[in-house]
């Protein structure tokens, strides 16, 4: 069924700079995402490793421990496992 453009409002027409900032707002913001994925996975290996070296040189476990559990919490983050924490 072709839709009726009398009874429907008619066609929305963009034009080519809306077009092409549509464009350019979805690119940025998808770099942007994966840029802020990959950062988070990297600050949550950093506290992994901090973690485990406490463990294996013998520092203090609640430390060692808040920085496993810290990266987890990164890890869980990147992947949209726990919600945001910006709005």
């Amino acid at each position: 069924m072709v839709p009726d453009i009398e009874t429907d409002g008619g066609t929305t027409e963009m034009s080519r700079d809306e077009n092409v900032e549509m464009s350019r707002n979805a690119v940025r913001d998808g770099v942007l995402d994966a840029i802020g994925t990959v950062s988070l996975l990297g600050f949550s290996l950093l506290a992994l490793f901090i973690g485990v070296r406490g463990v294996y040189i013998g520092s203090s476990m609640a430390i060692s421990g808040g920085f496993v559990i810290v990266s987890c919490l990164l890890a869980a983050a990147a992947f949209n496992l726990i919600p945001p924490f910006r709005d």
